[in-house]
């Protein structure tokens, strides 16, 4: 079987092509304001943790891909895809001692692990990309990106990321 060629699929397929803005990786800034990301990007998945999806993977396929598949969940999953997300508002940022981020409002990439949004009022909210991946593979491709506006877009159609899913057991991490 042929490797996925991921940069291909991103510059000839229509889901990839979607994201026409790119946005501006702010990860160092976070790190200077304190945030910690040894742990991933919302924390605490450190070792032995499977991922910020998982329960969304055994509800779509069991646990373990033990089985069996529910097509109403993976839709549900595919149709209405929501960003798992931590919210830090003032009081959080001064418990935490992590200083504002020298970030306008808006919407900013955090490396490859996700997203961030600054608030209108200052809020922090930092997002985790869903990732696909084999059981035995380190190769992890995004699921759902998001946009400038905050939109989740699909990084394979609904019939790819099912047989991803489904035949080729990947695991939605």
């Amino acid at each position: 079987m042929a490797k996925f060629n991921y940069v291909k699929w991103v510059t000839e397929n229509k889901y990839g092509k979607l994201l026409k803005e790119e946005l501006r990786d702010v990860k160092d800034i976070l790190i200077k304001a304190g945030f910690r990301f040894e742990d991933g990007i919302l924390g605490g998945v450190g070792s032995g943790g499977a991922g910020y999806y998982d329960t969304v993977n055994d509800k779509i396929y069991g646990y373990n891909q033990s089985g069996p598949w529910n097509e109403e969940k993976f839709n549900n999953f595919y149709d209405n895809f929501e960003f798992n997300s931590n919210l830090y508002d003032s009081e959080d940022l001064k418990d935490l001692e992590i200083s504002q981020p020298q970030l306008d409002k808006g919407i900013y990439a955090v490396n490859d692990m996700g997203y961030v949004q600054i608030h209108s009022n200052g809020d922090v909210e930092i997002y985790a990309t869903p990732q696909l991946a084999a059981e035995d593979d380190s190769n992890f491709l995004p699921a759902f990106k998001m946009d400038v506006n905050g939109k989740a877009i699909p990084q394979f159609s609904k019939d790819e990321m099912r047989k991803m899913l489904k035949d080729d057991m990947m695991y939605i991490l």
